[in-house]
């Protein structure tokens, strides 16, 4: 069953990457996808208790070619997104609601990789983060969570 999920996980990952569509001058569209792979490499480090950096978690779940990752919590606005990644005119598709923490965005040199749906175990990241960033269980109020260590903004 698992391995089910593992491959619609990868499926999806491969669908949102080939969504990213466009050339200079014409419109991106970004799918925002669950990616139930990511999710279970983030989900051991919380369990394990064990700080691993974003890279080696990245590279598990099969994430390639990025260089910074930015997390944002849901509602979030199509234009704070553009904003903050610098990525004008991008319209973005299946964006998560209140069934999610938040949204995941691997970006490589200002092009968007992939853009997940964060929804367990939620993470903690102001800014951007990158492959060298440690990634550490936290807890806020009682609530477990994972910190993930800011690179700038």
């Amino acid at each position: 069953m698992a391995s089910r999920f593992v491959r619609t996980g990868f499926a999806l990952a491969v669908a949102a990457v080939l969504g990213v569509s466009g050339c200079s001058g014409a419109t991106t569209s970004v799918s925002v996808v669950d990616d139930p792979q990511l999710e279970a490499e983030f989900e051991s480090v919380l369990v394990s208790g064990q700080s691993r950096t974003l890279g080696e978690v990245a590279a598990a779940a099969g994430v390639e070619s990025w260089d910074r990752m930015y997390y944002f919590r849901v509602p979030v606005l199509m234009s704070e997104l553009n904003r903050v990644m610098h990525t004008p005119g991008v319209t973005w598709r299946n964006m998560p609601g209140s069934d999610a923490e938040g949204l995941i965005v691997f970006v490589s040199e200002g092009q968007i990789v992939r853009a997940v749906a964060d929804r367990e175990p939620p993470l903690y990241l102001s800014g951007f983060a990158t492959s060298d960033s440690y990634v550490t269980p936290d807890e806020l109020a009682g609530m477990p969570r994972l910190a993930v260590e800011s690179r700038g903004r």
